[in-house]
Order: C-alpha cells, then structure tokens, then sequence
C-alpha cells in the first residue's frame, strides 16, 4: 500500500550526497539513550546488499560521548551500531567533513555536513504531516464511537495526507537522482513511480553511482524494475496443480 511505502521511506531516510574523492571525516556523537551507558563500545560499518552488517570502526562511550575519524573516497551509507548486540542506533551518510551524531530517545540527527544537514531538514519537513498521519490511522482503527460517515472522512483525508508525501519524496529523488541518497529513497518509494519514469531516472545516474564498495543500490533498483517488467505468473502452474488433482479423483472414484 502506497501509504505504508511512504511511511518507510520517512523511517530509513538519511538523505542527500554529492561528494567524491577521498576525504577525511570526523564524527562526533553524544548519546544519551536507554540501554547505552559509559564503557559501552560503538561500531561504525555498513551493509553488503542490506544483508550481513559489517562493522569497519570502533568507539568508546565515555562521559556520554564518543568520536570516530578516518577518511572515505565517496558517499557511503553506513550505520551506529552498539556493538555488544548488534543493535543498530541510527544511520548515516559517510562523507568528508565534521559530522555530529546527536542520538536521545526522543532524537537522532546527524548535521554538520551538507548531505547531513538536508538530510535533518527533508525529515523535519516530512514529521509533521507524518505525526498527523499517523494520528488518524489511530483513531480510525481505535475509535469505535466513530459513525460511518466519520470513517470514510478520515479514510479520505490519510489518501490526501499519501499523496502529499508521495509528492515531497517525487520530488525530492527527481530532484536529486544524480545522488546516492536519492538512490537510497528511491528503493523505499519505487512503487510511486510507474516503469518508464523509473527506466528515466536510472538513465540519469552517474557511473560513479551505480556501484560501490559496499552499496549496490542502483542494481537493486534494476532487480526492482526488471521484476516490475517480468512479473512471475503462476497461473500455469496453478493450473497443472488443478489437473493433477482432478485426475487423481477420477482415478480414485475408478
């Protein structure tokens, strides 16, 4: 359901990247979140295919904060893992810079480089509308004072509150397809594009974009389109599964 795609993409979304060449990186957290504490270890790693997570850097929790430095060729999408449990914390957009990872219960926003920054403004703009979202869903599956008519208000104004993020994610990856973010948002919303707008926007994907060390992003998108064009029909093996059993009747009734 279109709805329940949008709602994905504003959970997994870390947004916006151009960068290139190798850069050095500093990122400095707090942390103040329950089941985290001083002397606990963070990892930093990605990864491989969205698949086996690959921790590639480690930092200690101390006073509340720890840091991680090292240097990047390009824009990566990467996560903060408690390291004890493999308990992911937030994720992130790997690039030169000084990155700052603020991460409370009630908070997580990573600023301090351009990716990152617009990254936090995209999510503040698409929280609200969300927020009342997810208010009505609420009441319509709770509230069962509701009358009919109510019902189909309320059913009417989520499509409405839908479309809305439908249209803020569009033109956000058609804005910026030429970047691993918009790569990385458009898998969690590809059903609001039909075929020949995704064909078009993969067309515009730089080469350095279409593969990296630990991102396969642009071909998971191609296995996205590819299964679009080639849809699986069962129709015919469903049908043999009829024959056989209407033939294993007959001969049993023999």
């Amino acid at each position: 359901m279109k709805m329940k795609k949008i709602f994905s993409a504003i959970a997994l979304t870390a947004l916006l990247a151009s960068c290139g060449g190798t850069k050095s990186y500093t990122i400095d957290g707090t942390i103040s979140l329950d089941g985290i504490n001083d002397g606990d270890t963070i990892s930093l790693g990605y990864s491989v295919d969205g698949a086996e997570y690959i921790p590639e850097s480690y930092a200690v929790v101390k006073d509340g904060k720890f840091q991680f430095t090292g240097e990047t060729e390009n824009c990566k999408l990467y996560y903060l893992v408690k390291h004890a449990t493999e308990e992911p914390l937030t994720l992130l957009f790997l690039e030169g810079g000084n990155i700052k990872a603020d991460i409370t219960n009630e908070k997580f926003a990573i600023t301090g480089t351009e990716s990152n920054d617009l990254s936090t403004e995209l999510q503040e703009a698409l929280a609200a509308p969300a927020t009342e979202m997810q208010e009505k869903q609420m009441r319509l599956y709770m509230d069962t004072t509701l009358t009919d008519e109510q019902r189909q208000a309320i059913i009417g104004e989520l499509q409405e509150s839908a479309d809305k993020l439908s249209g803020m994610a569009k033109e956000f990856i058609t804005s910026n397809i030429k970047t691993m973010a918009a790569l990385f948002m458009l898998i969690q919303c590809a059903d609001i594009f039909e075929n020949d707008e995704l064909s078009a926007l993969l067309d515009q994907v730089p080469e350095e974009n279409k593969d990296t060390t630990n991102n396969r992003l642009f071909y998971i998108l191609q296995e996205i389109q590819n299964q679009r064009n080639n849809p699986q029909d069962f129709s015919e093996y469903f049908k043999s599964i009829e024959n056989s059993e209407e033939a294993a009747t007959e001969e049993s009734a023999e």
